[in-house]
């Protein structure tokens, strides 16, 4: 399986010059209409074959989250039971959206993902379905989480220190050192962040298919580790640790209790386990990465019908098998202050305290990470360049280049700069958390929006999906199943919990999503398709789809004088 991804693109550009007269007043200028084509041929020897598109799955869900986020999970629940059925929950609730995904995305093989299926449920009013998606995905679905976890790994890995477990899962707050060691400064952290998205980014730009190399062998890579993880767990169940065997599977909840939680800890109970479930569904986020690159794929429909729920499986069977493994031999207390190094102190308790523990496991969990930012950045940069290709985005010229390499580098150049700006924002310690569960809360808005999509498709008297659709249905009642899981994680949040982080307010990420989503698509919309026009200048673009694969984007843009006003006559 070599690399097949990124196919060059043979770009043209034809401009033409019309000036016609007004032939219904005299009081308006000359229209000036100026046509831009582009055409992007992918040819079909490079495109994405059955393993590629599976291991672009694979990469993009395996990331640091089944290495740390099982910590809040536990800390959120206090139960052994309750924590593994949220595991469970989150690959149902990823193979349910998959099936809805399979069903738009079969119909529509064409790369964009959620921009083209919106598009299609939600026509009017036009593009405001398009604007609300585009200020989440460019907002949100960044590389600033893995890359922040890759330096804070690769710093731990440097120290070879093992790090100090919370005291009472970080709800009590500790003495911070007044000096703190050159590589424990955050603006370390950050540095080494911005340095490791930096050159991801440019080795997708001027070095594609070195990228895509990368990509795979490090998806290969992660799915080993799984396997070690699991099959060491099956040791310590069996009796073979270096700790005392904690009594987790004695009863649902399991023995002792993760943290000395506040009294109102019980009145948070919902909270809790939304934010529970979020962390889940931000492990198992990245099913959905063919679909941002159907173009790409040899004979999508069948291929993504294969590839999807094959990795989707894959990966929900070792992350179930890997917390069994990490409940065999750590206690609830353990995992619930462990922070993001639960897989560390797993092998601690299993092989004892070793160079490779403290060292060597750390920088494997950073490959991990550094492995998921490669796949989010192919992958995300092509949507962006999409939006970018209607002209909904501010300097949409500049992101939809593809100068010099014929690679989406001005995708990429977007996704750098935001994900950069994150970066450079929050406190190292509250990033992770904050980012995942910011990005996860407002996917889900998107996702909501798709799934009661498709049900108004396919029960619609006035809908012709029955007709365009393939073979492929998903259930009703799957959707409908996805649909009440994804509400529950929209509303649950803005209840009062005592997870994420105690230096950010409990509702800050759920309001920044629902507000960004809500209200800055809207404005933006109202902003690029209503009052620009107004002051005389509106773009319509056209795409088509040749025989052969290629894909013709035109755009025509009427730039019309304004009106002269009465006292202008």
């Amino acid at each position: 399986m070599g690399p097949q991804l990124n196919a060059p693109i043979i770009f043209q550009r034809r401009l033409s010059l019309e000036k016609d007269l007004d032939d219904e007043t005299e009081a308006c200028a000359p229209t000036e209409a100026t046509t831009e084509e582009y055409s992007y041929v992918i040819p079909e020897d490079r495109k994405l074959g059955f393993w590629s598109t599976s291991f672009l799955i694979v990469n993009r869900m395996v990331g640091t989250g089944i290495f740390s986020t099982p910590s809040t999970i536990m800390q959120a629940t206090d139960s052994v039971g309750a924590s593994m059925l949220f595991w469970v929950l989150g690959g149902i609730m990823s193979l349910c959206g998959l099936f809805v995904y399979m069903e738009m995305g079969t119909a529509l093989p064409r790369s964009g993902g959620e921009k083209v299926y919106l598009e299609r449920i939600y026509q009017r009013p036009k593009y405001l379905a398009t604007c609300m998606f585009a200020i989440e995905f460019v907002c949100f679905s960044l590389s600033a989480a893995n890359t922040v976890n890759f330096s804070a790994y690769i710093i731990r890995a440097a120290q070879g220190v093992p790090e100090k477990l919370k005291t009472n899962c970080g709800l009590t707050r500790e003495p911070t050192p007044a000096h703190l060691s050159p590589l424990n400064d955050q603006w370390v952290n950050k540095g080494i962040s911005i340095a490791t998205i930096t050159v991801i980014c440019l080795i997708h730009t001027f070095a594609p298919k070195t990228g895509i190399w990368i990509s795979n062998a490090l998806g290969g890579f992660k799915l080993l580790i799984l396997l070690v993880i699991v099959f060491t767990g099956f040791a310590a169940l069996a009796g073979n640790l270096k700790a005392p065997k904690p009594d987790n599977f004695s009863s649902f909840n399991g023995a002792g209790s993760a943290c000395e939680l506040p009294p109102y800890a019980q009145e948070t109970a919902a909270a809790n386990y939304a934010i529970a479930l979020l962390e889940v569904l931000y492990s198992y986020s990245g099913w959905e990465s063919a679909n941002y690159v159907l173009s790409e794929v040899r004979n999508a429909p069948r291929t993504l019908k294969r590839s999807a729920p094959t990795a989707v499986i894959t990966v929900t069977v070792l992350y179930v098998l890997a917390n069994i493994a990490y409940l065999a031999a750590s206690s609830k207390s353990e995992i619930a202050n462990s922070g993001t190094t639960v897989a560390a102190g797993f092998f601690v308790n299993v092989w004892g305290s070793s160079r490779f523990v403290i060292s060597g496991l750390p920088a494997i969990i950073a490959l991990s990470s550094l492995g998921n930012s490669f796949a989010q950045t192919f992958a995300n940069a092509r949507v962006k360049q999409e939006f970018a290709k209607e002209g909904i985005l501010p300097f949409s010229r500049l992101w939809a280049s593809d100068w010099p390499m014929k690679t989406p580098s001005g995708g990429i150049l977007l996704h750098w700069l935001i994900t950069v700006i994150v970066i450079i924002g929050p406190s190292v310690a509250a990033a992770y958390p904050f980012v995942t569960t910011l990005s996860t809360y407002a996917q889900s808005f998107v996702k909501f929006g798709i799934g009661a999509g498709l049900l108004y498709l396919v029960y619609s008297k006035n809908s012709t999906w029955k007709s365009e659709r393939t073979s492929f249905h998903t259930s009703p009642l799957a959707t409908i199943f996805w649909l009440c899981s994804l509400l529950f994680v929209i509303i649950a949040p803005f209840f009062k919990n005592t997870t994420v982080t105690p230096s950010i307010p409990w509702y800050l990420a759920p309001t920044i999503g629902m507000v960004t989503i809500l209200g800055g698509g809207p404005l933006w919309w109202l902003i690029w398709a209503k009052i620009w026009p107004m002051f005389g200048y509106a773009i319509e673009h056209e795409v088509k789809e040749l025989a052969d694969g290629t894909e013709v984007v035109r755009y025509h843009h009427t730039k019309r004088a304004r009106r002269r006003s009465f006292w202008e006559k």
